[in-house]
């Protein structure tokens, strides 16, 4: 794959990256996640930084969260862990960009 080719796929930093980089609190994803569980119509959150993640985006990207997360066998605290991992393989957007796939 050229690099030109690798620059088409690559649009920034997982908030995992982010996380490692020290940009973000760790907080701030159990937060998000708090949050889309007790609102899951809402679909974009700030992440600080003028960038913003789609958590349904990443929910679909991550193969196992849709069933998880509809499952009523699952724990809170499973489905809870499960959409903090689709967040953290996210890569969130500059805000006022349109959205684009989430990983």
């Amino acid at each position: 794959m050229s690099a030109m080719s690798a620059a088409l796929f690559y649009s920034g930093p997982t908030v995992l990256e982010l996380l490692d980089r020290e940009l973000l609190q760790p907080e701030i994803i159990t937060r998000l996640a708090e949050n889309y569980l007790a609102a899951p119509w809402l679909h974009t959150y700030t992440l600080g930084f003028g960038l913003v993640v789609d958590v349904a985006a990443a929910i679909e990207a991550y193969p196992l969260a849709r069933p998880i997360l509809a499952s009523s066998l699952v724990s809170p605290r499973v489905k809870r862990s499960t959409l903090r991992t689709a967040i953290l393989l996210a890569r969130p957007q500059k805000e006022g960009a349109p959205l684009k796939n989430a990983a």
